[in-house]
C-alpha cells in the first residue's frame, strides 16, 4: 500500500468512497492549506506517538482481558483502513463514576480478521488544551478536513469555574490519524456560555459528532440529557458559523448523535432512553436507535430500535462502512473486571434491508449460552410481586454478573415510598423444565436511606403437585454486600421462591434489594451423548433438551444450548459430532453424533405413555388459599418421549385453549373470588393425560380500618372489618417500637370484624400505630396521634414529638432525619440516628426548626452534625462555622437562648454536640447556623440528629440506653463475640438476668440479651423512661476454613536464536500444592509452548479446599513470543516518562511514556513512596493507599528487551499524596457521587443514594 509521509507518520491515501466525499471540498483546500499552515496559535503538544500493541481479538468485546478498557467508539476510514478512537476508562473495581483522562486508537484493515493495533494514550487532552483540567475526557471523534488533517473534537472539562458547567469540546489536529496531536485554536470551540448564554440551566456540552455532506460543508452535532443539537462549521474546521440548531424526531434521544449519509438519506443513531420500557427498564440503560431525513438538519423521522441494552448503562453508538460492508461500535461492561465505569469497545456488522437497517445482532466471544456453570438461574424465567422499575430492573437477578450493586439497573428491588405498608415480597424463578438443585446464592443489598437487610427471608420449592413447599435444612442470613451460599435438601422442582420480609419502623416497612441470585443445580450422575439422524442437506433436528440421570431423582429433561452447524457437516453422508451446553451442568459439554445418509431417518419406538400435567398458582399468597395479588396458574406437561407436547387449558366454564409444542402455558387469574382452571396435555403419539383442576381465591382490597380517639379518657377505638377473604388480625403497637398486640376477629358476619379499645400507658404524647390484614395478606395501617395530657410533665428526649422544617433541604435528604433517630438521651450510636438532613450545594446562613403542638420545656440540645470531609477539604457536609440555638417567644419573635456556664456551641460529628442553657418554654426551637464554605458546592450544612432535652425533676434519672455490638468477624471458623456497653449514669443500676453490670460485656455472636434499668437508692426513674432493652444478635456467616495459597508466576522464556532463526518461546507452569492453571479452559503442566506472534494466557485458580491469598480468586499472566532479533544487541534508547493524575488516596496516577526505543523496546514499572519501593506496585497505573497518604511517589521505567542492554530513567516526585476525595466511596456498593458533578434532585422520597438520571461525570458517559 502506498503512503506519503509526514512528520515520520504514515499518512494513507483517501479511499474512493471518502475522494468522492471531498470532491466538491476540494476547491477550497488549495487556500485553506496555505492559511491554516500559518493560523495555528502557539500550543502544546502531545508526546511523540506510542508504539501500537499488536492485538487479536477472538470476538467482543475487542480489548477483553481487563487490561484496559475502552468506550465510545467513533469510527474513521481511511484508505480501507479502520481507525477507531475510544476514550479509557480507569475507574477503579467499585468506583462509583468516571475516571477519564486520554484517548487511544485502535487500527486494522479486517474485522474478521480480529487482528488489531491498538495505540494506548494517543492523545490527552490535559497536555494538548492549555485551557483544560485534563479530568473528564469523554466522547470524542477524530475526522478528515478539507485540508487533508485530521481533526480530534474532544469534550473535555474547562478550566474556567465560573460557569455552570465545565464541559467544553475542543478540537486538536494532525498530520496523520494516530498524532500526535495540537490544539487546532487554543481555546475552547464551543462551552456552555456559547450554546446557553448566562442562564444556568441546560445540558453539558458533550459527545460530539462532525460530518461533512457531499457538497463539503461541515456539521457539528452534540447533545446529552434529552436534547441533540447542531451547528455548522467554518470550512477551516476550528470556527462554528450560523445559528445552534435544535433536532426534532428524534424519540426518545438521550445523547450521543451520530449522523451519516447512504443513498442520499441521512441517518442519526443515537442512546435511546424510556425508563420502564421492555428495551430500558431502567433509567440508568440505553438502546441504540436510529431516525431519518432528507437533509443534515432533519426534521428526523425515527425509524426504530436496531440494538437492545448492552450490558453498560450507556452504548454511544456509531455507524461507519469499510471494503462496502457496514459497521457499528457500541460499548459494553463484559470485558474481564468490566464494570458501568470500566467499559470496553465492540464491534458487529449492519446488515440492509433497502434503505432501513436491521436491527443488529450483538456478539461475545464468550457467549454466555455456551459456558459451563452450575448455575440454573440463567435459564429461568424470573418474575416478582413487585419491582421498583425504573430504576431497578427484575433481569438483574439472573444477568451472571454478581458483583456488588453500585447502580439500580445492578438490582431488584421492591422501593414503593418510605410509607409502604407491603410487609413481604417475593422473587420467583421458572423453568420449563423441572430441575434438581440443593443450594442457591445471593447478594443483598441497602442504601443510605430506606433500603435496609430483609428481617428474615425463607426459600419454597413447587413440589410435583404443584404446591408450594418450603426447602429442608437451609438457614437465611442476612447481610448486606457479601455473597450469601445457602444450601438444602436437593429438591425436584419447575419453580423457586425466595419471600423477604422488610424490616419495621412504625406502622412502615422497610424495602429490600437483590444484586444477584444464581441457583446451584445438582450434577447428573452422567452427561451422556445423544445420536441423531438426518438425510443428506437437511439441517438436523438436535433436541431442545435431553434426559440425564440424578440418582433417585430419575432421569430429567436438562434444556441445551448446541453450537451452530456448518451446513458442509450434512452436505454428504456421513457422521459428524456436535456440542452443546446442559444447563446446570458443568463437568462438560454434551455430544450429539449425528448420522447423516440418504435412507429414512428411524422414528423410534412406540410411546404408549401419556404426559403428566401439574397446575401451580403463584402470586402473593396469604392464607387458606387467598392470595391478595393477580394470580398467575401455570399448567405444566412432562412427558418420557416428547419434550414439547400439546397442553390444553380451561379457565372456569370457557372453552378449551390449546398450545401446540410447549412445556407449559401460564393462565392469568385476576378474577376477585374463587377461580377454576383445569388442564390436560397430549404428546405427540397421541397419548392424552388426566385432566387436573386448581381452584385459586383472589382478594386484592385492602381492609377496612380506623382508629378513633377519646380526648377525655386518652383511649383509642380501633375498628376493622373485610368483606371477601375475611380479617385475619388487627394489631397494634405504641410508638413505632416494641412487639405488635394482636386483636382476635370477632364472628359477628361472615368476613370477620374486629373493635378493640386501646388505653395510651401513661400521660406523655404517644403515637399509636395500627395494621389490619386479612386472609389474603392486604394490610390497611394507620396513626392516631395521643397528645399530652393536662398537667403532664415531659422528661428526657423531646424531640421525637416535634416536626422539622429548614430553610432548605437536598433533593436526597429528608428534613424528617433531624428527629427521627432512636438514640437514647444524648446516645452516641450512629447506627439509631436514621436519615440525615443537608443542604449542599447551598452555602451562607440554613437554618433548622423543630416545632410541637404543645408548650414544652427544655434545657439542653444536642445536635449531630453531618460531615463527610475534613475541613481542609471545604466540599460535601462539614459541621458550620458557627451556630446558635433560638427559641420562639409567645409573640413569635426568636430569642437566642442563654447558655449555661460552661457550655459552648461545638461542631462535634463523632456524636452530639451538648449545649446546655437556661430553661425555656416553648413551642418551636430553631437552630440557624454559618455554613462552613463560601462558594456553592463547598462544604455545607447538615445535621444528623437533633435532640431536645426536657428538664428532670430532682432526684430523676433517665437510663440511657446500651450499646449493642453484633460481631462481623471471625477467628479460624468461629464467630467472635458481640459486646453490649453499659453506659454510666449516676442513680440508675443495669442488670443482665437479676446480675448487676457495668462496663462492656461479652456475649455469645448469637446470644439474645435482655438489660434492665433501675433507679438507685434514693432516685426515681423519669415517666416514660425506658427501663428494659432486648437485642438478639445475629452472628456473621463464617466461611469454610479454606487453605490459603498463593499462585506463583508462571515463567516465560522468550524467543532465542539457534543457527541464526528465532525459535519458539514457552511458559514454565510452576507446580503450587492448591493452584491449578488453565489454559484455554485445558489445566496445564510443566512447560507450554508458545508459537511466535502468539499470545497466551495462563489462569491460575484454587483448587477446592483452597483460596487464593492475596486478591482475586483468579490470576491471569498473558505471555507473547515475539521473534528474538538475531542481530547483535543494541542499547536501549531511553524516553521520558510522566506522573499524571491527582495524587489522592484512592484515585489512580499513571506512567505516562514516550520516546523509547529502538522499536519492540518493552517497558518495566516500579513505584516508590518517599524512596521506599512499593511492593507488587510494578504496572503503569498505581493506586495509592492509605499507607502511602502523605508521601511523596515516583516511578522508576527500565525499558529493556530480546537483544537490548537495558536502562532506566525515574520520573519527577509527585506531590504529597492527598486525603482520600470525599466522594470516593470507601465501602463498596454506595453511591459516591464524582468529581465536578453536580447532584440533581432525587425522584425517591427516601432520598436513597442514586439520582434520578444519572450525572455526566457520574454515569451518562
Amino acid at each position: 500500500m502506498q503512503t506519503t509521509t509526514v512528520n515520520q507518520n504514515p499518512l494513507p491515501r483517501p479511499s474512493s468512497a471518502t475522494r468522492r466525499r471531498r470532491s466538491v471540498a476540494t476547491v477550497l483546500a488549495g487556500a485553506l492549506v496555505g492559511t491554516l499552515a500559518v493560523a495555528l496559535p502557539a500550543a502544546p503538544a502531545s508526546a511523540e506517538v506510542p508504539e501500537p500493541v499488536p492485538v487479536h481479538s477472538t470476538g467482543n468485546p475487542i480489548l477483553s482481558d481487563g487490561s484496559y478498557y475502552s468506550a465510545d467508539a467513533a469510527p474513521l476510514v481511511v484508505d480501507d483502513t479502520l481507525y477507531v478512537y475510544t476514550g479509557h476508562d480507569e475507574a477503579a473495581e467499585q468506583q462509583a463514576g468516571f475516571e477519564m483522562h486520554d484517548y487511544g486508537v485502535l487500527v486494522t484493515d479486517d474485522v474478521a480478521s480480529g487482528e488489531w493495533q491498538h495505540y494506548a494514550g494517543v492523545m490527552d487532552p490535559g497536555e494538548v488544551f492549555g485551557w483544560a483540567t485534563g479530568n473528564n475526557a469523554y466522547a470524542g471523534q477524530v475526522t478528515t478536513g478539507a485540508d487533508g488533517r485530521f481533526y480530534w473534537y474532544a469534550p473535555v472539562e474547562w478550566d474556567n469555574t465560573a460557569v455552570p458547567n465545565r464541559m467544553a469540546i475542543g478540537v486538536a489536529v494532525s498530520e496523520s490519524p494516530v498524532g500526535p496531536w495540537v490544539d487546532a485554536i487554543g481555546e475552547p470551540l464551543l462551552t456552555w456560555t456559547d450554546v446557553f448564554g448566562a442562564s444556568t440551566s441546560g445540558q453539558e456540552v458533550i459527545d460530539p459528532h462532525v460530518f461533512t455532506d457531499v457538497d463539503g460543508r461541515v456539521y457539528l452535532y452534540w447533545g446529552s440529557w434529552g436534547v441533540a443539537r447542531a451547528v455548522e462549521l467554518e470550512p477551516t474546521m476550528t470556527a462554528t458559523t450560523g445559528p445552534i440548531s435544535t433536532l426534532s424526531g428524534l424519540t426518545s434521544f438521550y445523547e450521543a448523535p451520530w449522523v451519516f449519509e447512504r443513498g442520499g438519506t441521512y441517518y442519526l443513531a443515537y442512546d435511546w432512553k424510556q425508563g420502564g420500557s421492555e428495551c430500558t427498564p431502567s433509567n440508568y440503560q440505553a438502546c441504540i436507535a436510529y431516525a431519518t431525513a432528507e437533509n443534515p438538519l432533519g426534521p428526523w423521522t425515527y425509524q426504530g430500535i436496531i440494538l437492545g441494552g448492552t450490558s453498560a448503562t450507556t452504548v454511544h453508538p456509531s455507524v461507519v462502512e469499510l471494503d462496502g460492508r457496514w459497521y457499528l461500535t457500541y460499548h459494553t461492561k463484559d470485558a474481564v473486571g468490566g464494570g458501568h465505569f470500566r467499559r470496553s469497545v465492540a464491534i458487529d456488522e449492519v446488515t440492509w434491508d433497502g434503505d432501513r437497517m436491521n436491527p443488529v445482532v450483538p456478539t461475545r466471544a464468550d457467549d454466555p449460552a455456551y459456558r459451563l456453570s452450575d448455575n440454573l438461574a440463567t435459564g429461568a424465567h424470573a418474575s416478582a410481586s413487585y419491582t421498583e422499575q425504573p430504576p431497578m430492573t427484575l433481569r438483574a437477578l439472573n444477568d451472571g454478573r454478581a458483583l456488588t450493586a453500585l447502580l439500580p439497573p445492578d438490582q431488584w428491588g421492591n422501593y414503593r415510598g418510605t410509607t409502604m405498608t407491603q410487609q413481604t415480597d417475593w422473587i420467583q424463578y421458572t423453568w420449563d423444565a423441572p430441575v434438581r438443585t440443593g443450594g442457591v446464592g445471593l447478594q443483598l443489598h441497602r442504601d443510605g436511606n430506606w433500603i435496609r437487610p430483609p428481617a428474615s427471608w425463607t426459600l419454597e420449592y413447587l413440589d410435583a403437585a404443584g404446591d408450594w413447599r418450603p426447602v429442608e435444612g437451609a438457614t437465611y442470613p442476612t447481610a448486606t454486600d457479601v455473597w450469601h451460599t445457602v444450601t438444602f435438601t436437593p429438591v425436584t422442582t419447575t419453580a423457586l421462591r425466595a419471600t423477604f420480609r422488610g424490616q419495621d419502623e412504625g406502622a412502615a416497612v422497610h424495602s429490600v434489594a437483590v444484586s444477584e441470585w444464581e441457583v446451584y443445580a445438582v450434577a447428573a450422575d452422567a452427561i451422556e451423548p445423544v445420536a441423531v439422524a438426518t438425510r443428506t442437506g437437511q439441517a438436523p433436528a438436535l433436541p431442545a433438551a435431553v434426559r440425564l440421570p440424578f440418582g433417585d431423582a430419575g432421569r430429567l429433561w436438562v434444556p441445551v444450548n448446541w453450537r451452530a452447524v456448518d451446513p458442509a457437516a450434512y452436505a454428504a453422508p456421513g457422521t459428524f459430532t456436535v456440542e452443546g451446553r446442559a444447563l446446570g451442568q458443568a463437568a462438560g459439554y454434551v455430544t450429539a453424533t449425528v448420522t447423516v445418509g440418504d435412507g429414512t431417518v428411524d422414528p423410534g419406538p412406540d410411546d404408549t405413555l401419556a404426559p403428566t400435567v401439574t397446575l401451580a398458582a403463584s402470586g402473593t399468597s396469604g392464607q387458606d388459599g387467598w392470595f391478595s395479588s393477580a394470580v398467575t396458574v401455570r399448567a405444566a406437561a412432562d412427558d418420557d418421549v416428547d419434550y414439547l407436547p400439546t397442553v390444553e387449558t380451561r379457565v372456569g366454564d370457557g372453552a378449551w385453549v390449546t398450545t401446540p409444542g410447549v412445556r407449559s402455558v401460564d393462565v392469568p387469574v385476576t378474577a376477585q373470588g374463587s377461580t377454576t382452571v383445569q388442564a390436560r396435555a397430549r404428546d405427540a403419539a397421541g397419548n392424552v393425560s388426566a385432566e387436573v383442576s386448581r381452584t385459586v381465591k383472589v382478594d386484592t382490597t385492602a381492609p377496612v380500618a380506623s382508629g378513633t380517639l377519646d380526648a377525655a379518657t386518652r383511649a383509642v377505638t380501633l375498628d376493622a372489618s373485610d368483606a371477601l377473604s375475611g380479617l385475619a388480625v388487627l394489631e397494634h403497637r405504641w410508638d413505632g417500637a416494641g412487639d405488635w398486640v394482636a386483636s382476635t376477629p370477632g364472628t359477628s358476619g361472615p368476613t370477620g370484624t374486629t373493635s378493640t379499645v386501646v388505653q395510651a400507658p401513661d400521660t406523655l404524647p404517644h403515637e399509636l400505630t395500627y395494621r389490619a390484614r386479612d386472609l389474603a395478606g392486604n394490610v390497611t395501617t394507620g396513626t392516631v396521634r395521643v397528645p399530652v395530657a393536662d398537667g403532664a410533665q415531659l422528661q428526657g428526649n423531646v424531640a421525637p414529638y416535634a416536626s422539622g422544617t429548614a430553610s432548605f433541604t437536598s433533593g436526597w435528604e429528608d428534613v424528617g432525619g433531624l428527629n427521627d433517630g432512636t438514640n437514647g438521651v444524648l446516645e452516641d450510636d450512629a447506627s439509631k440516628v436514621g436519615a440525615s438532613w443537608g443542604t449542599w450545594d447551598r452555602v451562607g446562613e440554613q437554618w433548622a426548626q423543630l416545632t410541637w403542638e404543645f408548650d414544652v420545656t427544655v434545657d439542653q440540645v444536642g445536635v449531630w452534625w453531618y460531615q463527610n470531609v475534613p475541613d481542609a477539604q471545604n466540599e460535601g457536609l462539614i459541621a458550620p462555622r458557627s451556630w446558635v440555638l433560638q427559641h420562639q417567644a409567645a409573640d413569635g419573635s426568636w430569642v437566642d437562648v442563654t447558655l449555661a456556664d460552661g457550655s459552648a456551641y461545638g461542631r462535634d460529628s463523632e456524636g452530639f454536640a451538648s449545649v446546655a442553657f437556661a430553661p425555656v418554654t416553648t413551642r418551636a426551637l430553631r437552630v440557624v447556623a454559618q455554613s462552613w464554605g463560601a462558594a456553592a458546592g463547598q462544604g455545607s450544612v447538615g445535621i444528623r440528629e437533633w435532640q431536645a432535652i426536657a428538664p428532670e425533676p430532682d432526684g430523676t434519672v433517665t437510663p440511657v440506653a446500651p450499646t449493642f455490638t453484633a460481631a462481623t468477624t471471625c477467628t479460624a471458623g468461629v464467630p467472635d463475640a458481640a459486646t453490649v456497653q453499659v453506659p454510666t449514669v449516676d442513680g440508675v443500676v443495669y442488670r443482665v438476668a437479676g446480675e448487676v453490670v457495668q462496663g462492656t460485656l461479652e456475649v455469645a455472636a448469637d446470644a439474645t440479651v435482655t438489660l434492665t434499668a433501675e433507679a438507685a437508692d434514693g432516685f426515681a426513674l423519669a415517666d416514660g423512661a425506658v427501663r428494659e432493652w432486648t437485642q438478639t444478635f445475629v452472628a456473621p456467616q463464617c466461611p469454610v476454613v479454606l487453605v490459603p495459597v498463593e499462585p506463583q508466576a508462571p515463567t516465560f522464556t522468550a524467543s532465542v536464536c539457534t543457527d541464526g532463526e528465532p525459535g519458539p518461546g514457552a511458559v514454565t507452569v510452576p507446580a503450587v500444592e492448591g493452584v491449578v492453571h488453565r489454559v484455554e479452559a485445558r489445566v496445564v503442566e510443566g512447560t507450554v509452548e508458545v508459537p511466535l506472534g502468539t499470545t497466551v494466557s495462563v489462569l491460575a485458580v484454587p483448587a477446592e479446599g483452597y483460596v487464593l491469598e492475596p486478591g482475586p480468586q483468579a490470576v491471569t499472566w498473558a505471555f507473547r513470543a515475539d521473534p528474538a532479533d538475531c542481530s547483535p544487541g543494541v542499547a536501549v534508547t531511553p524516553g521520558t516518562v510522566v506522573v499524571r493524575g491527582a495524587a489522592k488516596v484512592g484515585l489512580p496516577l499513571r506512567a505516562v511514556t514516550s520516546g523509547w526505543g529502538p522499536s519492540g523496546v518493552r517497558l518495566a514499572y516500579t513505584w516508590s513512596a518517599d524512596g521506599v519501593v512499593v511492593a507488587g506496585a510494578e504496572a503503569a497505573t498505581f493506586v495509592p493507599t492509605a499507607a502511602q497518604q502523605g508521601a511523596v511517589l515516583a516511578v522508576r521505567v527500565t525499558g529493556f528487551g530480546a537483544g537490548l542492554v537495558s536502562t532506566s530513567v525515574v520520573s519527577d516526585p509527585t506531590g504529597t499524596v492527598g486525603a482520600r476525595p470525599w466522594w470516593l466511596p470507601e465501602r463498596s456498593g454506595t453511591w459516591a457521587g464524582s468529581a465536578g458533578g453536580t447532584p440533581r434532585e432525587s425522584s425517591r422520597t427516601d432520598g436513597a443514594w442514586w439520582l434520578p438520571e444519572p450525572t455526566r461525570g457520574v454515569l451518562s458517559e
